[in-house]
């Protein structure tokens, strides 16, 4: 009994892990989403909003009119200046 246990508990547990690993991949975080984030840090409009991999590139114009590039990570939501 234990080992027919033990098969079955491998065999879900197979057919889970693709499940799980193709969900990290896709963002969790949508283009708006990341437009609000980086507003959120870096008030002013958004100029344009570039999707590079699993981030979102956004150009902001902030009211003193320097305009500064934001890294939203399309998975956590982490907010970072680019300083390039």
């Amino acid at each position: 009994m234990l080992r027919s246990t033990a098969i079955l508990l491998l065999v879900v547990l197979l057919s889970v892990l693709p499940i799980a690993a193709s969900a990290n991949n896709s963002p969790t975080v949508n283009k708006e989403q990341a437009a609000e984030l980086a507003l959120q840090r870096f008030p002013g409009r958004v100029l344009n909003v570039k999707t590079e991999q699993q981030n979102y590139r956004i150009r902001v114009l902030q009211r003193d009119g320097r305009v500064v590039t934001v890294i939203v990570d399309g998975r956590t939501g982490r907010v970072t200046r680019d300083d390039r």
